[in-house]
């Protein structure tokens, strides 16, 4: 068979041609370490390898997601730890107004740092993170959720929680909104409070108060309709009762013996509401106006006594409520701790996985490389061999 001389160079050229093109694909493989280039190289593992990959960046994203978390959650366990110190000096200024010893001078400076534990207070509701956002802020992370206006407390956030997604069916709230932490301190079933009226210096005492949660009902009114005559009254005005009264005799509400501190007055009325949430800024800042106001009679002293124990008594709910948050915290902590285990296991079996796929094993590569070089070198040796036959050199 006769073999023209084009068709020899173009046999030639293309076996260089391919082996360069083994070659370069070879030389690539290594550079990236990648044995799969493009699909057409293995279809079904370059499918499965894009599986992957989308699964190690949700994975990888979770993980963002839990350290963000994280962070957060530690801040606001930090700023309930501080606030639970703040109530607990409180609560001591408290016992130490509540001794008789007191002057109206001493109370007040008493009073003075109450103030100052209340500010320093509003400073940890308004906490922020690292990002800018306040830790107590509801949805609304962007704006500052405590405002002091007219000497009260306002809360400009919301109620609701967000949540982050740290795994696939793994979501955690990264905060909890400051109107449940610090603006709604749920009483005590059994817990009664003294609320704003024309009380005249009289009060209840704290036991009296614990007692009363035997009286069927959510608000009661002790009206003296004289100094000498009162009518219990429930929340629809209406009247339980009318009965005669002299300093020193117990008041009888749903049973239950209620002392009163102090002398009534005709016009005087002490309103009782149960199982209302209470504000803890109101709270210590009624207890700071309490103590800051001078008494001089033996009346005033023992109604005075009866406030800061119910002041107290306040306090120490509000405490168990944030202890109550912060063990809230410490679970949500715990739970994202083994998540972020969890996905940090799953992005290294992720990663094998996909090393196992499409990586490159270097000492093959490299060998086949090799191999490919030696081939491309000797067709072209070839090809040169070839290339200088002529008939004229055996003439």
């Amino acid at each position: 068979m006769r073999i023209s001389t084009g068709q020899i160079f173009a046999n030639g050229l293309s076996s260089m041609l391919e082996q360069q093109a083994k070659l370069a694909k070879t030389q690539e493989q290594v550079a990236t370490g990648n044995k799969i280039l493009s699909p057409s190289d293995d279809p079904v593992g370059s499918v499965r390898g894009l599986e992957l990959n989308r699964s190690l960046e949700r994975t990888q994203q979770f993980q963002r997601n839990a350290n963000i978390l994280d962070s957060r959650l530690s801040l606001e366990e930090g700023m309930l730890a501080n606030s639970v110190d703040i109530l607990q000096r409180v609560r001591e200024l408290a016992l130490q107004a509540n001794n008789a010893t007191q002057s109206n001078e001493s109370r007040a400076a008493i009073a003075s740092e109450v103030s100052q534990q209340l500010d320093m207070l509003l400073g940890y509701a308004n906490t922020q993170d690292p990002s800018g956002n306040y830790i107590f802020g509801g949805h609304s992370q962007g704006d500052r959720p405590f405002d002091l206006v007219n000497g009260e407390v306002v809360y400009r956030g919301d109620d609701g929680q967000r949540a982050l997604q740290i795994g696939p069916a793994a979501k955690i709230a990264d905060g909890d909104p400051g109107s449940k932490v610090f603006m709604q301190v749920a009483s005590n079933a059994s817990s009664y409070r003294l609320a704003q009226g024309e009380s005249n210096g009289v009060a209840l005492s704290a036991t009296t108060l614990a007692q009363l949660n035997q009286f069927a009902g959510d608000t009661v009114t002790i009206a003296f309709t004289q100094a000498d005559e009162y009518q219990v009254v429930d929340a629809a005005g209406n009247v339980l009762s009318t009965n005669s009264y002299q300093n020193g005799d117990s008041i009888q509400i749903g049973g239950v013996d209620v002392t009163l501190l102090g002398t009534p007055l005709s016009g005087t009325e002490i309103t009782l509401n149960s199982r209302q949430p209470v504000d803890v800024f109101a709270s210590l800042s009624s207890l700071a106006a309490t103590l800051s106001q001078p008494i001089n009679a033996a009346e005033e002293r023992e109604a005075l006594k009866a406030k800061i124990d119910t002041a107290i008594a306040w306090l120490d709910r509000s405490i168990d409520h944030m202890v109550d948050k912060q063990a809230g915290v410490g679970a949500r902590m715990q739970s994202l701790e083994q998540q972020m285990d969890t996905n940090a296991g799953a992005e290294i079996q992720l990663q094998q996985s996909l090393s196992d796929l499409t990586a490159l094993d270097y000492a093959e590569g490299i060998s086949r490389m090799n191999q490919q070089l030696l081939g491309l070198q000797a067709a072209q040796q070839a090809f040169a061999k070839v290339q200088g036959l002529s008939l004229f050199s055996y003439l």
